[in-house]
């Protein structure tokens, strides 16, 4: 439940398979469809919830030094 903040690199998160939440300082999004997707850019504040048993895949860029 607790935030992320100050992140400085644009991420992806797609779901393979479950319900999963995620809150945004822009709002929030529930992906709940195989292929349902969020990305977000840099300085966005976010939390996420894994809603039901749930898989995902994350891709951030650039990657942390």
């Amino acid at each position: 439940a607790e935030w992320t903040t100050d992140d400085q690199r644009t991420t992806l998160l797609l779901l393979v398979e479950g319900r999963f939440r995620i809150k945004l300082t822009e709002g929030t999004v529930t992906l709940e469809r195989q292929g349902d997707y969020a990305m977000w850019g840099p300085g966005i504040d976010h939390s996420w919830e894994a809603l039901t048993d749930s898989v995902v895949i994350t891709v951030r860029w650039p990657s942390a030094s």
